[in-house]
Protein backbone atom coordinates (compact mmCIF):
# COMPACT_ATOMS: atom_id res chain seq x y z
CA UNK A 1 0.00 0.00 0.00
CA UNK A 2 1.43 3.50 -0.86
CA UNK A 3 1.40 6.08 1.70
CA UNK A 4 -0.63 9.13 1.28
CA UNK A 5 1.90 12.06 0.15
CA UNK A 6 1.93 13.89 2.90
CA UNK A 7 2.72 11.51 5.08
CA UNK A 8 6.99 11.35 3.80
CA UNK A 9 9.10 14.67 3.41
CA UNK A 10 12.61 15.27 2.64
CA UNK A 11 15.20 18.16 4.02
CA UNK A 12 17.01 19.21 0.66
CA UNK A 13 20.37 21.43 1.24
CA UNK A 14 23.65 21.47 -0.54
CA UNK A 15 27.16 21.33 1.40
CA UNK A 16 30.24 22.67 -0.25
CA UNK A 17 32.35 19.15 -0.05
CA UNK A 18 31.10 15.83 -0.13
CA UNK A 19 33.36 15.26 2.94
CA UNK A 20 31.20 17.21 5.16
CA UNK A 21 28.33 15.25 5.03
CA UNK A 22 29.32 13.48 8.00
CA UNK A 23 28.79 16.47 10.18
CA UNK A 24 25.32 17.00 8.43
CA UNK A 25 24.38 13.19 8.92
CA UNK A 26 25.10 14.26 13.11
CA UNK A 27 22.77 17.09 13.16
CA UNK A 28 19.72 15.31 11.41
CA UNK A 29 20.13 12.37 13.07
CA UNK A 30 16.71 12.55 15.49
CA UNK A 31 15.09 13.90 12.22
CA UNK A 32 15.48 11.29 9.33
CA UNK A 33 14.82 7.97 8.47
CA UNK A 34 18.02 7.88 6.00
CA UNK A 35 20.34 10.62 3.99
CA UNK A 36 21.82 10.54 0.58
CA UNK A 37 24.41 12.88 -1.27
CA UNK A 38 24.36 13.88 -5.27
CA UNK A 39 27.57 12.04 -6.49
CA UNK A 40 27.75 14.87 -8.78
CA UNK A 41 28.55 18.43 -7.55
CA UNK A 42 26.62 21.47 -9.20
CA UNK A 43 27.20 24.83 -9.01
CA UNK A 44 25.60 24.99 -5.84
CA UNK A 45 27.79 21.98 -4.80
CA UNK A 46 26.32 18.29 -3.67
CA UNK A 47 22.81 18.09 -3.05
CA UNK A 48 22.02 16.07 0.09
CA UNK A 49 18.55 14.78 1.05
CA UNK A 50 17.33 13.86 4.55
CA UNK A 51 13.98 11.40 4.06
CA UNK A 52 11.39 11.63 7.16
CA UNK A 53 8.73 9.68 7.53
CA UNK A 54 7.43 12.69 9.98
CA UNK A 55 7.33 16.08 9.06
CA UNK A 56 10.15 17.61 10.63
CA UNK A 57 9.97 21.33 12.71
CA UNK A 58 12.08 23.65 10.21
CA UNK A 59 12.71 26.27 13.62
CA UNK A 60 14.58 23.22 15.05
CA UNK A 61 16.55 22.16 12.12
CA UNK A 62 17.11 25.71 11.51
CA UNK A 63 19.07 25.63 14.95
CA UNK A 64 20.76 22.56 14.78
CA UNK A 65 22.08 23.48 11.56
CA UNK A 66 23.52 26.66 13.31
CA UNK A 67 25.24 25.32 16.14
CA UNK A 68 26.39 22.00 14.32
CA UNK A 69 28.01 24.22 11.38
CA UNK A 70 29.70 26.42 13.89
CA UNK A 71 30.83 23.45 15.85
CA UNK A 72 32.53 22.20 12.50
CA UNK A 73 33.72 25.67 11.31
CA UNK A 74 31.20 25.03 8.21
CA UNK A 75 28.85 27.27 7.02
CA UNK A 76 24.92 26.95 7.74
CA UNK A 77 23.54 25.55 4.58
CA UNK A 78 19.86 26.85 3.13
CA UNK A 79 17.66 24.17 3.14
CA UNK A 80 14.00 23.37 2.56
CA UNK A 81 11.19 20.97 3.36
CA UNK A 82 9.52 18.94 0.88
CA UNK A 83 6.31 16.58 0.71
CA UNK A 84 7.10 13.24 -1.10
CA UNK A 85 5.53 9.90 -2.07
CA UNK A 86 6.58 7.54 0.50
CA UNK A 87 7.12 4.88 -2.67
CA UNK A 88 9.52 7.87 -4.13
CA UNK A 89 11.65 7.94 -1.36
CA UNK A 90 12.21 4.35 -0.65
CA UNK A 91 12.88 3.96 -3.93
CA UNK A 92 15.49 6.95 -4.30
CA UNK A 93 16.98 5.88 -1.05
CA UNK A 94 17.43 2.26 -2.01
CA UNK A 95 19.28 3.76 -5.06
CA UNK A 96 22.11 5.63 -3.79
CA UNK A 97 22.65 3.17 -0.46
CA UNK A 98 24.49 0.57 -2.57
CA UNK A 99 27.04 -1.93 -1.09
CA UNK A 100 30.17 -0.46 0.15
CA UNK A 101 33.73 -2.56 0.54
CA UNK A 102 36.41 -1.14 2.86
CA UNK A 103 39.32 -3.58 3.31
CA UNK A 104 37.89 -6.98 4.04
CA UNK A 105 34.44 -5.56 5.04
CA UNK A 106 32.01 -5.68 2.96
CA UNK A 107 29.19 -3.15 4.20
CA UNK A 108 25.55 -4.11 2.49
CA UNK A 109 22.43 -2.93 3.37
CA UNK A 110 19.19 -4.69 3.66
CA UNK A 111 17.50 -4.29 0.19
CA UNK A 112 20.85 -5.83 -1.16
CA UNK A 113 19.74 -9.56 -2.70
CA UNK A 114 22.61 -10.16 -4.33
CA UNK A 115 25.49 -12.75 -4.07
CA UNK A 116 27.76 -12.27 -1.24
CA UNK A 117 32.00 -12.07 -2.14
CA UNK A 118 33.33 -15.05 -0.32
CA UNK A 119 36.75 -13.46 0.65
CA UNK A 120 34.54 -10.40 2.47
CA UNK A 121 33.94 -10.37 6.15
CA UNK A 122 29.78 -9.00 5.46
CA UNK A 123 28.12 -6.63 7.47
CA UNK A 124 24.37 -6.48 7.03
CA UNK A 125 22.95 -2.92 8.12
CA UNK A 126 20.50 -0.79 8.19
CA UNK A 127 21.02 2.81 9.05
CA UNK A 128 17.55 3.73 10.21
CA UNK A 129 17.38 6.05 12.65
CA UNK A 130 21.45 6.38 13.32
CA UNK A 131 24.42 6.95 11.46
CA UNK A 132 27.36 4.61 10.10
CA UNK A 133 26.74 3.18 7.11
CA UNK A 134 30.49 2.29 6.03
CA UNK A 135 30.34 4.92 2.79
CA UNK A 136 31.69 8.14 4.90
CA UNK A 137 35.02 8.86 5.48
CA UNK A 138 35.12 8.63 9.32
CA UNK A 139 33.51 5.07 9.33
CA UNK A 140 36.36 3.87 6.70
CA UNK A 141 39.20 5.81 8.81
CA UNK A 142 37.79 3.74 11.97
CA UNK A 143 37.63 0.47 10.29
CA UNK A 144 40.94 0.55 8.86
CA UNK A 145 42.38 1.62 11.88
CA UNK A 146 40.74 -1.69 13.48
CA UNK A 147 42.09 -3.63 10.81
CA UNK A 148 45.87 -2.36 11.32
CA UNK A 149 45.47 -2.95 15.14
CA UNK A 150 44.84 -6.70 14.31
CA UNK A 151 46.45 -7.43 11.79
CA UNK A 152 49.63 -5.62 14.24
CA UNK A 153 48.71 -8.59 16.94
CA UNK A 154 47.65 -6.14 19.54
CA UNK A 155 46.56 -7.66 22.28
CA UNK A 156 42.36 -6.64 22.58
CA UNK A 157 40.23 -8.66 25.01
CA UNK A 158 37.60 -5.80 25.50
CA UNK A 159 36.33 -3.06 23.44
CA UNK A 160 33.63 -0.41 24.00
CA UNK A 161 32.10 1.56 20.75
CA UNK A 162 31.12 5.11 22.61
CA UNK A 163 28.12 6.85 19.89
CA UNK A 164 27.64 4.10 18.18
CA UNK A 165 24.98 5.29 16.11
CA UNK A 166 24.23 2.07 13.60
CA UNK A 167 26.81 -0.09 15.51
CA UNK A 168 29.24 -0.86 12.74
CA UNK A 169 31.94 -0.20 14.14
CA UNK A 170 31.19 -2.62 16.97
CA UNK A 171 29.73 -5.15 14.62
CA UNK A 172 33.66 -4.56 12.88
CA UNK A 173 35.20 -5.27 15.94
CA UNK A 174 33.10 -8.26 16.75
CA UNK A 175 34.04 -9.79 13.39
CA UNK A 176 37.39 -9.24 13.31
CA UNK A 177 37.95 -10.85 17.15
CA UNK A 178 34.30 -12.93 17.51
CA UNK A 179 35.77 -14.11 21.17
CA UNK A 180 35.92 -10.65 23.08
CA UNK A 181 33.35 -8.77 24.77
CA UNK A 182 32.42 -5.58 23.36
CA UNK A 183 30.25 -2.74 24.89
CA UNK A 184 28.19 -0.44 22.49
CA UNK A 185 26.43 2.78 23.37
CA UNK A 186 25.17 5.90 22.26
CA UNK A 187 23.08 8.86 24.15
CA UNK A 188 20.02 8.35 21.27
CA UNK A 189 17.20 5.34 21.90
CA UNK A 190 16.66 4.98 18.29
CA UNK A 191 20.51 4.58 18.07
CA UNK A 192 20.18 2.28 20.58
CA UNK A 193 17.42 0.54 19.01
CA UNK A 194 18.64 0.42 15.42
CA UNK A 195 22.44 -0.76 16.61
CA UNK A 196 20.30 -3.87 18.88
CA UNK A 197 18.74 -4.55 15.21
CA UNK A 198 22.47 -4.15 13.46
CA UNK A 199 23.97 -6.25 16.16
CA UNK A 200 21.00 -9.43 16.24
CA UNK A 201 21.37 -9.01 12.51
CA UNK A 202 24.87 -9.91 12.29
CA UNK A 203 24.96 -13.06 14.68
CA UNK A 204 26.98 -10.51 16.58
CA UNK A 205 24.55 -10.33 20.38
CA UNK A 206 26.42 -12.52 22.35
CA UNK A 207 29.41 -10.77 21.87
CA UNK A 208 27.83 -7.19 21.94
CA UNK A 209 25.94 -5.40 24.29
CA UNK A 210 23.75 -2.48 22.90
CA UNK A 211 22.46 0.22 25.61
CA UNK A 212 22.27 3.86 26.31
CA UNK A 213 24.83 6.15 27.52
CA UNK A 214 25.77 9.60 27.35
CA UNK A 215 29.44 9.11 26.62
CA UNK A 216 30.91 6.68 29.89
CA UNK A 217 27.90 7.48 32.24
CA UNK A 218 26.18 3.74 32.19
CA UNK A 219 27.09 1.30 34.97
CA UNK A 220 27.93 -1.08 32.55
CA UNK A 221 30.89 0.68 31.31
CA UNK A 222 32.34 0.94 35.07
CA UNK A 223 31.67 -2.21 35.98
CA UNK A 224 34.42 -3.05 32.44
CA UNK A 225 36.37 -0.50 32.16
CA UNK A 226 39.16 -0.22 31.60
CA UNK A 227 39.49 -1.10 27.99
CA UNK A 228 41.86 -2.34 25.28
CA UNK A 229 40.02 -0.83 22.53
CA UNK A 230 38.18 2.33 23.46
CA UNK A 231 36.49 3.94 19.79
CA UNK A 232 34.73 6.84 19.13
CA UNK A 233 33.41 8.20 15.80
CA UNK A 234 31.50 11.80 16.74
CA UNK A 235 32.75 15.25 16.42
CA UNK A 236 35.33 17.07 17.14
CA UNK A 237 33.66 19.53 19.82
CA UNK A 238 32.67 16.39 22.35
CA UNK A 239 35.68 14.53 21.50
CA UNK A 240 37.42 17.48 23.34
CA UNK A 241 35.05 17.88 26.16
CA UNK A 242 35.30 14.35 27.08
CA UNK A 243 39.14 14.28 26.55
CA UNK A 244 39.65 13.67 30.49
CA UNK A 245 37.03 10.74 30.91
CA UNK A 246 37.93 9.16 27.70
CA UNK A 247 41.83 8.85 29.06
CA UNK A 248 40.43 6.94 32.20
CA UNK A 249 38.65 4.63 29.87
CA UNK A 250 41.69 3.07 28.16
CA UNK A 251 43.83 0.50 29.89
CA UNK A 252 47.58 0.81 30.17
CA UNK A 253 48.47 -1.60 27.10
CA UNK A 254 45.14 -0.39 25.44
CA UNK A 255 44.75 1.79 22.42
CA UNK A 256 41.91 4.81 21.62
CA UNK A 257 40.72 5.37 17.95
CA UNK A 258 38.94 8.79 17.51
CA UNK A 259 37.30 9.97 14.52
CA UNK A 260 34.69 12.69 13.43
CA UNK A 261 37.54 15.20 13.23
CA UNK A 262 37.71 17.15 10.30
CA UNK A 263 42.00 17.62 9.43
CA UNK A 264 41.79 21.24 10.52
CA UNK A 265 40.54 20.38 13.98
CA UNK A 266 43.02 17.73 14.21
CA UNK A 267 45.38 19.73 16.20
CA UNK A 268 42.91 20.64 18.88
CA UNK A 269 41.76 16.97 19.10
CA UNK A 270 45.36 15.93 19.69
CA UNK A 271 46.01 18.62 22.11
CA UNK A 272 43.35 17.81 24.42
CA UNK A 273 44.07 14.28 24.81
CA UNK A 274 47.30 14.80 25.38
CA UNK A 275 46.62 16.74 28.21
CA UNK A 276 44.52 14.07 29.49
CA UNK A 277 47.42 11.37 29.23
CA UNK A 278 47.82 10.04 25.58
CA UNK A 279 49.56 10.29 23.02
CA UNK A 280 49.12 9.86 19.09
CA UNK A 281 50.73 6.34 17.60
CA UNK A 282 49.02 7.51 14.03
CA UNK A 283 46.87 8.85 12.24
CA UNK A 284 45.00 8.06 9.07
CA UNK A 285 43.45 10.91 6.79
CA UNK A 286 40.86 10.25 4.16
CA UNK A 287 40.11 13.78 2.42
CA UNK A 288 39.22 16.47 4.92
CA UNK A 289 38.63 13.80 7.26
CA UNK A 290 41.60 12.40 10.35
CA UNK A 291 41.10 9.16 12.03
CA UNK A 292 43.46 9.28 15.29
CA UNK A 293 44.94 5.66 17.29
CA UNK A 294 46.35 6.86 20.70
CA UNK A 295 47.78 4.94 23.45
CA UNK A 296 48.61 6.29 27.25
CA UNK A 297 51.63 8.20 27.76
Amino acid sequence: MVNDPSDSWQIVFHIAEKDHLSVFETILEPFVDGICMDEDAGEAGRRVIGFCSVQPNATEIQSRFMVGALAAGLETPLFKIESVACVDWVAQYQARTPPVTIGSFFIYPEHFDDELPADKMPIALDAGLAFGTGEHQTTEGCLRALEGLVADGHPIRNAIDVGCGSAILAIGISKLLPDIEILACDNDPLAVETASENVKKNNCAQAVKVFESDFYSASQIAAASPFDLVVANILAGPLIGAAAVTAKQVSPTGRLILSGVLNEQAADVVTAHETAGLTVIDHLKIDEWTTLILRLS
